[in-house]
Order: structure tokens, then sequence, then C-alpha cells
């Protein structure tokens, strides 16, 4: 196949298409298929990925006014979209997806579509326009909704093929409108060793405390993610704990003014972006529980390295994270919002280092399930099934 990847998101820059992306590119093209991924770059940082064997185009994210980068950005990827496409059979889009949409309908192309989220409701969420969690926005009312579900959906509604990585994401995108048929459930996987007993290179004293209880949690600072009620509790209730947050994001700034109200600057640390094997070596030395406190989750990465790196897990019972964590047999899965049951589950832990031994060797055998090989060849598949 030639296949043309389009993505919002693209190393050096963090989130999930900036890890996925790059993995299937390479292995679409290991499998012989010719590949090339359009992804928008900040000016002035270089991508880390040298070389690579599939072609990359740039373009610049817009950074002119609030309301007019939009356009601008949308204007840039369907531009070189269209000047690229003639020369693919296929896009897979994992971002960019209304100009990459407009582009398929103008040239005919078949598509797939990677819907790791609902792009309308983290929008809405995350700028205060909405409190509904993500399953009772998908029927909730209003001129904006309207707008951003037409931005956010119509890729899925109008692509051949649709992947999601976990079902419950599969149940929501039934409510946009397309058709269970078109719908193939593939679990994301990173590419970690299978070596269970593999040593990751612990890291310098930058990342992580000592002494103390060492909580971690590693994601995109943004409010869902909900990073303020594991400080919040950290001021009150465990006064021998401390927290290292691993990632980068728009709420960083305001997590950092409540850690410097709560008088916590000896007691969080934030480290920004870090690279993988360095995240790994940290996860593995410098830590004794992960927290997954957001309000939603697609498919989190987080939780598999935090699995293969030997941590005991607490995470909430929304989205697909109840597809990767078994309460109290590979984790504890707690309610979403609730700073007391975060509490009561990190005292258990604290207080039962058994019940953390048994976690975390529950928690690596069950990462078998989640293959690469698994994810290449149903990716792959469904790539050749809407071709046909």
């Amino acid at each position: 196949m030639r296949i043309l990847i389009t993505t919002g998101v693209f190393p050096p820059e963090i989130g999930g298409p900036a890890t996925y992306v790059p993995i299937i590119a390479s292995s679409l093209y290991e499998r012989g298929h010719r590949v090339c991924v359009i992804a928008p770059e900040e000016k002035g940082m270089d991508c880390p990925i040298l070389d690579p064997p599939y072609q990359i185009i740039r373009f610049s994210h817009a950074r002119f006014l609030r309301f007019v980068n939009f356009f601008i950005e949308l204007w840039r990827a369907f531009s070189i979209i269209l000047k690229n496409v003639n020369d693919y059979e296929i896009i897979y889009i994992n971002g960019l997806n209304l100009a990459a949409t407009l582009v398929c309908l103008l040239k005919r192309k078949p598509s797939v579509v990677k819907v790791v989220g609902d792009g309308a409701w983290e929008f809405a969420y995350n700028r205060g326009w909405t409190s509904l969690n993500l399953d009772e926005f998908q029927t909730a009312k209003g001129w904006r909704f309207d707008i951003l579900r037409l931005i956010h959906h119509t890729a899925a509604k109008r692509a051949n093929s649709v992947i999601v990585p976990s079902y419950y994401l599969a149940r929501i995108i039934k409510t946009w409108g397309v058709h269970p048929a078109q719908i193939q459930v593939v679990y994301n996987v990173i590419p970690i060793p299978k070596d269970e007993i593999e040593t990751y290179p612990p890291d310098d004293n930058d990342i992580g405390f000592e002494g103390g209880l060492r909580l971690v949690t590693v994601g995109r600072l943004v409010s869902h993610k909900r990073i303020e009620g594991i400080i919040n509790i950290l001021a009150e209730d465990i006064p021998n704990a401390r927290l290292t947050i691993i990632g980068e994001g728009p709420e960083r700034e305001n997590l950092e003014i409540l850690v410097t109200y709560l008088g916590l600057e000896d007691r969080v640390q934030f480290t920004g972006q870090i690279s993988p094997i360095k995240l790994r070596g940290a996860l593995q030395h410098k830590f004794d529980i992960f927290i997954l406190n957001s309000v939603y989750e697609g498919f989190s990465h987080s939780l598999l390295e935090a699995a293969h790196c030997g941590l005991p897990i607490i995470a909430t019972s929304v989205g697909g994270n109840v597809e990767v964590i078994v309460d109290n047999e590979n984790g504890i899965l707690i309610p979403p919002e609730s700073d007391f049951a975060l509490l009561d589950a990190i005292l258990r832990l604290q207080k039962d280092q058994a019940l953390c031994q048994q976690l975390i060797s529950n928690a690596r055998q069950s990462m078998e399930r989640f293959s690469l090989d698994r994810m290449f060849n149903e990716t792959e598949s469904a790539l050749f099934k809407a071709i046909r």
C-alpha cells in the first residue's frame, strides 16, 4: 500500500499520537508499504527522530491570534495534504482530521481514522464550557457543542473504517452515528522490552525525591487529568509523601500556582517532558506508587509503562482504564473525582507491602496480552480492508 498518515502532534511534541505514529509508520514501512507522515511542528524544536525510513513532511504551527490560528492551521494542513495525496492510495488519519477529511472528499480517497478520544468533549471540558463527563456530553445540547462535534466527529463518520484503542471508545463513537461494522478495536501497545527482569539504568538525582512515600503521575498536563486532586491530598493528609509530575501541558502554570499557594514547593516536582528511556529508568528506580487520577482516559500508555516498570498502580475507573486494570488484582481502581478514595488507596498501599508486590506481579503478567505484532497486524488489516 501507499499510505499517507496525518497527525496533529509528532515528536518532539508529546501525547498519544506522538508516541503511536512513529511506531506504526516504521512498522508499516518494514512490512513493505510506502509511508509518508504529515504533521505540524514548533519552530526552533528539533525532531528527535533522525533519518526515519518513511518520509516526514512538516508545516509550522500557527501562532498569530487565538481565534485565527485554527483556520490558518486548517488551511496549511489542507494545502499540504492536498499537494501530496495523489501519490498515495489511502489516508490514515491520526490528527488534522478536518483537513484530511476534506481532502478525502475532494479526491475521493479512502480513509481509516484512529479515534483516541472525543476532541469535542476535551475542548469543551478543558475550557470550562461543560462539567459533564464524556458519556453525559454525548447528548448535551448547544450550538457550541454542535460546532465542536462537526469539527471533531466528521472524520470518523466519513471514514471507511475507524480504529479505537478500547471497547469503551467503540461504544462512544457509535453514538456519533458510526456503524458498528466500521469500528475495529485495536489496543495500543508501546515498544518496551518483554524481558521482565530487565533493569533500566537508574536516572540521576534530577528526577524524584529521596525518602518518604514517593508518588508519581505521568501524562499531558490538562484539566481532565485532575492532577490538582493529588496535590490537594498531599497538602492535607499525607505529610511524608512527595509527588513528581512528569509531563507538559497547558495546565502546568495553574498547577505550579496551586503548589506555591499550598506551600508544597519542597514536596512537589515538575520534570517537564523527558525521554522514554529516562522515564522508564525513573519509574523503575525512583517511585513507590503510580497514580492516574483522570476523569477520562481512552487508553493510557502510561498505565502500560508503570506496570512494566514494576510500580503498584492506582487509577480511576473511567474509560479504557478498566480494560487494563482489574481492581485489587493488578491495580486499584477508584471512582473519578474522589479525593477520599484516592487517599484511602494510597494509605492502603503504603501500609501493605505484600499487596503492592502482588499487584506488581499480576500487572506484569497481564501486560502479555498487549502485543505489538497484534497491533501491527490488525492496523494493517484495517487499511487493506478500507482500500478494497
